[in-house]
């Protein structure tokens, strides 16, 4: 059942998201090829236009993002949408996961489109023959020791990485599940719901916070500090990396702290809604 619960919500969601990536995607190539046109780099007018329509479509993603985990979560299950999601033969915790899978994968969507639009925009942008011949010629230059870097930092300080974009994750999960644990809150006043749910997440946020900063270990107060090291022996170079050991620790304990946290909201969402709902 949470597969076709998830099958309609990213179906729900789906069509916007689609039209704004599309939307954005299509400004960064239209911006880029502008560039190459002499005419339009006089006139600088148009030029100005697509760059004020870029930069609002990447705001519209943006908000839309945050509202769309807020809507779907609150008109869906706290609103008149409940009385039929709530009869469905499934549990709360798959209501809670069938909102937060979709909301967690649209985020990392959003920011990989934006990302994508920077590199069309660019590739667009200087898509000429001195461009590219100027382009192949510092990569075939500098490929290699730029590769090199890269496999020395991964095979030293791979795991930190991995750690730190799991940890990025647990972050961002357990943000929404906040903003879901705020909105139950919320729906208790159901008079001032917005208020009292910006309220009661703005104060979860600095009870976490100061959880947080009560770690042995933390990622504020502990850079990651890594160390370069070349030996050129027989002429070629060899990168030697080193990095912060307390670090990493850093990080596992702001990614088992981040875990914990994801396990009470989503615990205390999941009891309020099947506690404290009222939908009348």
């Amino acid at each position: 059942m949470l597969k076709k619960l998830l099958k309609y919500e990213f179906k729900a969601t789906g069509r916007v998201y689609g039209g704004l990536y599309l939307a954005i995607l299509a400004v960064a190539v239209l911006m880029g090829v502008s560039f190459q046109i002499p005419a339009l780099l006089v006139h600088t007018a148009p030029i100005a236009v697509l760059m004020l329509v870029y930069m609002g479509l990447g705001v519209a993603i943006a908000v839309m993002t945050v509202l769309s985990i807020i809507q779907r979560f609150t008109r869906n299950l706290l609103g008149r949408e409940g009385y039929l999601m709530h009869t469905l033969p499934v549990s709360n915790a798959q209501l809670i996961l069938a909102k937060l899978i979709p909301s967690i994968l649209w985020v990392l969507c959003s920011i990989v489109v934006v990302l994508l639009s920077f590199v069309l925009f660019s590739l667009f942008g200087t898509l000429n023959s001195a461009a590219v011949s100027e382009f192949f010629h510092a990569f075939s230059r500098y490929g290699s020791e730029i590769g090199k870097l890269l496999s020395s930092v991964i095979k030293g300080y791979g795991v930190a990485l991995v750690l730190m974009v799991l940890e990025w994750l647990a972050s961002l999960t357990c943000s929404i599940l906040c903003i879901y644990t705020a909105c139950m809150i919320g729906h208790w006043c159901k008079k001032y719901f917005v208020a009292v749910s910006i309220a009661a997440f703005v104060v979860l946020n600095v009870l976490q916070n100061q959880l947080l900063n009560l770690l042995p270990y933390n990622t504020t107060n502990t850079g990651l500090d890594l160390v370069f090291s070349t030996s050129a022996g027989d002429g070629s170079i060899v990168y030697t990396v080193t990095g912060n050991k307390t670090y990493l620790w850093a990080v596992l304990a702001a990614l088992a702290a981040d875990l914990v946290l994801c396990a009470v909201y989503f615990a205390a969402t999941s009891w309020l809604m099947k506690n404290k709902l009222d939908l009348e």
